[in-house]
């Protein structure tokens, strides 16, 4: 039986894989973050969530590994593909193109 309560079926032989890498309630650590808890909890319920995990630039503008809290940063100040007000909104003008 598998020590994490999984109630998966195997072999003796197989224990050692299972708890290694196979076993959903398996300790886990997001490599990201450092956040432990179960192999089934941190890729379900933690790395949705988690502020350092890499996300592709929501514009493509071919980023793809921005942590998630610089995200926002990465689309208000930088992303070349991000649509912004011409710099002569407060003037008036409506255009909007890309960055």
């Amino acid at each position: 039986f598998c020590p994490f309560d999984c109630d998966d079926s195997f072999q003796r032989r197989q224990l050692e894989g299972h708890k290694v890498n196979d076993c959903p309630n398996r300790p886990f650590t997001c490599q990201y973050c450092n956040h432990k808890a179960t192999y089934i909890a941190v890729t379900n319920e933690h790395w949705p969530i988690c502020k350092q995990y890499p996300l592709e630039c929501s514009n493509k503008c071919g980023e793809n590994a921005i942590e998630r809290q610089h995200l926002p940063k990465h689309l208000e100040e930088t992303c070349p593909l991000q649509v912004i007000k011409c710099e002569f909104s407060y003037a008036g003008c409506e255009v909007e193109c890309q960055r």
